[in-house]
Order: C-alpha cells, then sequence, then structure tokens
C-alpha cells in the first residue's frame, strides 16, 4: 500500500488496521523523501517524487519497491500480493506495475488516481490478465471528469463513492471485498 503525498506510512496503515485478518497482512513502505508537515516543525511525512531530479526519483522508488516486493516474495511465496496506491501513491503503483517484470503482483488498485500519462505501458499482455480497480470519489477535485485508460486497463473495475480525496472506513472495507471475490472468481 502506497501513501500519498504529505502522509507517513504509518498513519497511512492505520487506516487498513481494522481489516487485518489471518489470511489478509497489509505492507506500506515510505516515500523516500521525507519532511516536516510544517515547515521545520510538525510531523514527518513524505512524497514520492517532486519535479526535481524527477526521473532520478522515480527510479529511485522503482528499485526500492522491487526490493521490497522480492522480500515479501521470499517470505511468503504463495501469497496474493495486491497493490494499492491512493493519490501520489496511486502514480507511483501505477509505474511500478507497469516496470516490473514480476508476475508478483496480482492486482493493482489506484484509489483517488488516474494512470499517470508519462507511464510507459510495457508487457502488455501480461498487464491485461490481471485485475485493476479505479477507486475514486465522486466529488474528488484531482480527478479528471472523464478518465482516459491505456489500452490493457479499458477492463478496468470502477468504483465510485460519495465522497471526495479520502479511504472512508466503508470504501476500505467494500474494495477489500471486491479485490478478494474478483480473485476467487479469477481462480475458478
Amino acid at each position: 500500500m502506497l501513501h500519498g503525498y504529505r502522509q507517513s506510512a504509518r498513519d497511512f496503515l492505520a487506516l487498513f488496521s481494522t481489516e487485518v485478518a489471518a489470511h489478509r497482512c497489509f505492507l506500506a513502505p515510505e516515500g523516500l523523501s521525507r519532511f516536516y508537515s510544517k515547515g521545520g516543525e510538525g510531523a514527518v511525512v513524505a512524497s514520492w517524487m517532486t519535479k526535481e531530479n524527477r526521473a532520478s526519483e522515480i527510479d529511485d522508488y522503482l528499485g526500492y519497491l522491487a526490493t521490497v516486493l522480492n522480500f515479501v516474495v521470499e517470505k511468503a511465496p504463495n501469497a496474493r500480493v495486491f497493490l494499492l496506491g491512493f493519490s501520489q501513491g496511486a502514480a507511483t503503483a501505477a509505474r511500478f506495475f507497469c516496470h516490473t517484470e514480476s508476475h508478483s503482483v496480482h492486482s493493482l488498485i489506484l484509489w483517488g488516481a488516474v494512470f499517470p500519462s508519462d507511464i510507459e505501458f510495457s508487457l502488455k499482455e501480461k498487464k491485461e490478465a490481471r485485475p485493476i480497480f479505479l477507486v475514486n470519489g465522486s466529488a474528488d477535485p484531482y480527478l479528471p471528469s472523464k478518465l482516459q485508460l491505456p489500452d490493457f486497463a479499458k477492463h478496468a473495475i470502477e468504483i465510485a463513492f460519495d465522497g471526495g480525496h479520502e479511504l472512508p472506513l466503508n470504501e476500505i472495507r467494500n474494495t477489500i471485498y471486491r479485490v478478494e471475490i474478483a480473485h476467487v472468481d479469477q481462480a475458478n
């Protein structure tokens, strides 16, 4: 699970704490660019990248996330990995999903975001077989009125909720349920 801009992994992970179960584990790496939320004070928060040295920051977080994914696969080789990103973390997740050659990511969930326009859509066939979910609030001020999707994501399952740029608990539960059901249906 990849947090959004100006969030911490710890606080983001707390949003999902009630959904932990014997068959479910959540992992939230933190963006590599950390800063204080209020200038030189306040909570320490993070960002996945900025416009400064953008390409290098993307390369850095792609390598970092590959290391995290390899660790997960090593420790739990039979686990189904669902990659969820919120806001800036969704753009990060989409880039990682398209960048990685690993078949270890079973599903992509973009929350409060769309696919970034600069993505290189490689390995199209591999990705078409995996479920993609787009979860967006009906009043999210950061989203375009019409979503532009890459060809391999035309089959994406859209989940809309009444709300804005947020992760309400009832929508977290609904999305987790729908993602898990989609994978049960896909396996049968």
